[in-house]
């Protein structure tokens, strides 16, 4: 007997399902396509409960005879394609002919359509697959779709879907792509009978973005528009200073098709490098137009990966385009990871960002025993009490003599690290690391996108004094003398194993995550009402995820409320908040609840908002410190139960023994 056997329509149709609808964005997507290609002017958007239990689709397109629109269902029927040789030059955003067969395998389908010579409509029911019903209706010219009960009989993938918010963003980001890619036509997108989205026709790409997301948004958008041969790259990119925490606003067309790419997404970074540091990306509206031979856009299924017959003059396209449109909108700003740290010269002192001093003297030098005398004040910072100095042990002791105490100090300083607020531990211990050679030594870490290593060594001695995070050295807070700052970023200090940098922005971010983390288990976090309420107008993605999280923002002292449409207002702000940075945090938690981050914990979700939170309020770079606060900073960091890294996971303090010295100085 034969084991290779021809698999059922209705089996097939649920295995191509799973290429095909992904989830429920999957569906809208497939389906403003062919609304799209029928010469539609206006598009209507439905959605209940993030698209699992209903999606309607309406629009005003040419629609469909019944013989079409029961021909619509079969596997593999469509109108777009009549020889093979279409395929070389696709000019149509469906063409497949898998969409309707695979969405009426796992759900139940009602279609309504009429075509503009038919005198009545045609309603057609199908359920899991099953034609149930052919019959006559009234119905104006077009087509409307509608999707109830997704993966009803698939219970499988119906449990792979995610929450219902997750569900609703991904649906709004799917529109909104293409109402920027289709200014000429309007859109509508209802969530649970709430408008989320409503676009009127408009002229250009720029007026079509200030009706999606906001004057505020446009304010910063630098045209893009470029050509190479038959390639013409058209559209807005957001000027350097102007960056985001994730690529949620990048949107990408190929010949008005929505694309995920990766030679596009690599360009348009490229465009950028040197001009904004790493972990943030730049906003963007990108289309490109080519002849439909150069592009390959059946390599998936969902038809939002493509191939470039020329991908090296795409990638240089995308790349010279952005990168002249920056230059001449003269919006570039000193490249980031260019800034050289130049010394003081007589007269013109060095800079750290051309406009800087790299070491400000604030006052004329002071003895040692001054300034051992001025930390006896201990000015609060930023408002907290001071508890009382031991007396700082300043002798320089030989490497052995280090190498002793350290062994002695670590073998008992793990027992006295206490978990009281206000009680100083006499000895943090940071984790152990398994004792490496010279020459294997890990890499230094990343600080701001620089490997920060000891300058001025060479050969195999280099090695051997790079940076690295502070390890296997019990710290105390009565040893650690603070010097000065380079650069006015980084604290340079000197315990009795060697020398410390410490990066004031992290250290300062961890010293308020575990406060606000604390108070935020104790529900006592302060709050300061804003005379004037700010607004802050959301995009439709943004607005899908607002009301998911606005009870956990409210626990962390925020008092939000919601005006008319996707305009928000925030009432109250926690107290570690300067002014003017509550609308660009709540734009970046928005954002950060994306796709692979929307399956947190509550207690990670708590975690990453207090983290955020932590970030916006802390000290930042190039922010020059007085001698106390430096002593403050270092302090306070000791009371910590993680004084090693940052709530993200930086590093916060990188040390060179004096071992590693010495070896430098060829002393050993």
């Amino acid at each position: 007997m034969s084991k290779i056997r021809v698999l059922p329509d209705s089996l097939a149709n649920k295995i191509a399902a799973g290429e095909v609808v992904e989830r429920p964005a999957s569906i809208v997507k497939e389906l403003i396509e062919n609304s799209i290609d029928a010469g539609s002017k206006k598009i209507e958007v439905a959605i209940e409960s993030g698209g699992r239990r209903l999606i309607r689709i309406s629009d005003d397109g040419e629609g469909m005879s019944r013989d079409d629109a029961i021909l619509a269902f079969e596997r593999h029927a469509t109108s777009k394609l009549k020889v093979a040789e279409d395929l070389e030059a696709i000019n149509t955003l469906g063409f497949r002919g898998e969409a309707l067969a695979s969405i009426a395998s796992v759900a139940k389908v009602r279609l309504r359509s009429q075509a503009a010579d038919d005198l009545v409509g045609t309603e057609i029911e199908i359920s899991g697959g099953r034609m149930l019903h052919v019959r006559d209706c009234a119905f104006a010219r077009g087509a409307e779709f509608e999707i109830r009960d997704l993966f009803f009989n698939v219970p499988a993938r119906r449990k792979f879907l995610k929450s219902e918010a997750t569900e609703s963003y991904h649906i709004a980001n799917l529109v909104t792509h293409y109402a920027l890619a289709n200014p000429q036509l309007s859109f509508t997108l209802t969530n649970n009978n709430r408008e989320s989205i409503r676009v009127t026709p408009v002229s250009n790409l720029r007026e079509r973005a200030y009706q999606l997301f906001g004057g505020e948004f446009i304010g910063d958008l630098i045209e893009v528009l470029s050509e190479s041969g038959e390639l013409r790259l058209r559209g807005y990119v957001s000027s350097p200073s102007a960056t985001r925490t994730t690529r949620d606003s990048q949107y990408f067309f190929i010949n008005g098709r929505y694309v995920r790419d990766k030679v596009i997404g690599k360009a348009l970074s490229e465009a950028y490098r040197a001009m904004i540091p790493s972990g943030v990306y730049p906003s963007a509206m990108l289309l490109i137009e080519m002849p439909p031979q150069e592009v390959d856009v059946n390599v998936h299924p969902a038809k939002t990966e493509v191939r470039f017959v020329r991908s090296a003059i795409v990638y240089d396209l995308i790349r010279d385009g952005v990168r002249a449109a920056i230059g001449s909108a003269k919006a570039a700003a000193t490249p980031f990871t260019e800034r050289k740290f130049e010394a003081a010269q007589a007269g013109s002192p060095g800079s750290y960002d051309s406009s800087r001093p790299a070491f400000e003297e604030k006052a004329p030098p002071v003895s040692r025993e001054e300034l051992k005398a001025a930390f006896r004040f201990q000015a609060p910072f930023p408002s907290q009490p001071v508890p009382q100095q031991q007396k700082m042990d300043l002798s320089f002791q030989s490497s052995d003599e280090v190498e002793a105490e350290n062994q002695t100090s670590t073998a008992s300083g793990s027992e006295q690290v206490t978990d009281s607020p206000n009680q100083l531990p006499e000895t943090i211990s940071f984790p152990a690391e398994p004792e490496t050679d010279s020459t294997s030594l890990p890499e230094p870490p990343l600080i701001y996108g620089h490997r920060i290593g000891c300058m001025g060594t060479r050969g195999a001695d280099a090695s051997a004094s790079q940076l690295k995070p502070a390890q296997n050295i019990s710290l105390t807070a009565d040893e650690i003398y603070p010097l000065g700052q380079m650069h006015n970023s980084f604290i340079i200090a000197t315990d009795r194993a060697g020398l410390l940098l410490i990066d004031q922005h992290v250290a300062h971010e961890r010293i308020l995550f575990e406060q606000h983390w604390r108070a935020l288990r104790s529900r006592r976090i302060d709050t300061q009402r804003l005379l004037i309420p700010e607004t802050l107008d959301l995009s439709p993605a943004q607005a899908a995820t607002f009301d998911q999280l606005v009870p956990e923002l409210e626990k962390n002292g925020f008092e939000l409320g919601r005006l008319s449409g996707r305009t928000i207002a925030i009432k109250a702000i926690p107290a570690m908040l300067g002014s003017g940075t509550a609308q660009s945090l709540l734009v970046e938690l928005l954002d950060a609840i994306e796709d692979d981050r929307r399956g947190l914990s509550l207690n990670e979700l708590q975690a990453e908002i207090a983290a955020s939170l932590a970030c916006r309020a802390a000290i930042k770079i190039n922010m020059p410190l007085a001698p106390e606060k430096m002593y403050w900073l270092i302090d306070e960091l000791l009371k910590m139960e993680n004084p090693a890294t940052c709530p993200h996971g930086r590093p916060i303090i990188l040390r060179i023994t004096a071992k590693e010295i010495e070896k430098g100085f060829q002393r050993t």
